[in-house]
């Protein structure tokens, strides 16, 4: 398995589809907006911070997975992982440069995620898009289905952040200062003070979700 992640590796730069003919189109298709349905495959230190949030009984969901090169290394963590992405100039030969080695706990779905239910059981999302222009509406279809955790680097834009998809949300009014963090995606600081490193309210609706 070892040898499927390096060739997945090195032909990282031949899957940024990105700059194809054709590719506007299937964006404008898919509502994937500016740099959304852009392939850009995270480096080691992100997957290792993804990889130890996964635990044996999870079941994952991964939103955009890309070259599956995370998808697999979870897989082998995970009880099982469904790895979705919608591009299939990306997808497909991600799966023919794996082939046999496909694990049985590994279900790879070429679609977009919003049209595709969220599968029962799933623990854990996954979503590893800096420009995602669509966070409030999988933080919501995880949430209904019952999801936990979600990890992601979608709303500070860098590093890791593990959402706990169950704790309770204040209302932004209650924020007096500090920064804040919204499940539509957004993030902010209220307050004309200096902006310390205290965790962010978690609240539910902000000032960007009107």
């Amino acid at each position: 398995m070892e040898s499927v992640f390096r060739r997945l590796e090195e032909e990282t730069e031949a899957r940024r589809c990105q700059f194809r003919e054709g590719f506007a189109a299937f964006a404008h298709r898919h509502d994937l907006a500016d740099w959304e349905g852009w392939f850009s495959p995270y480096d080691d230190e992100t997957h290792s911070a993804v990889l130890d949030h996964v635990a044996p009984d999870d079941v994952v969901l991964e939103i955009g997975a890309g070259d599956l090169r995370l998808a697999l290394q979870m897989a082998e963590r995970a009880r099982r992982v469904y790895a979705i992405e919608v591009n299939p100039l990306v997808v497909g030969p991600a799966l023919e440069t794996i082939g046999l080695h496909l694990p049985r706990n590994l279900h790879v779905v070429c679609a977009n995620a919003l049209d595709v239910p969220v599968p029962l059981g799933v623990s854990v999302g996954v979503l590893l898009m800096r420009h995602c222009q669509h966070f409030g509406r999988y933080f919501e279809r995880l949430q209904r289905a019952g999801c936990r955790r979600l990890l992601t680097n979608a709303r500070w834009k860098s590093g890791l952040e593990v959402i706990d998809l169950a704790a309770p949300r204040a209302p932004f009014e209650q924020v007096e200062a500090g920064w804040y963090a919204c499940r539509c995606g957004a993030v902010g600081y209220v307050g004309s003070g200096e902006r310390g490193q205290a965790a962010p309210v978690e609240v539910d609706a902000c000032p960007a979700c009107s």
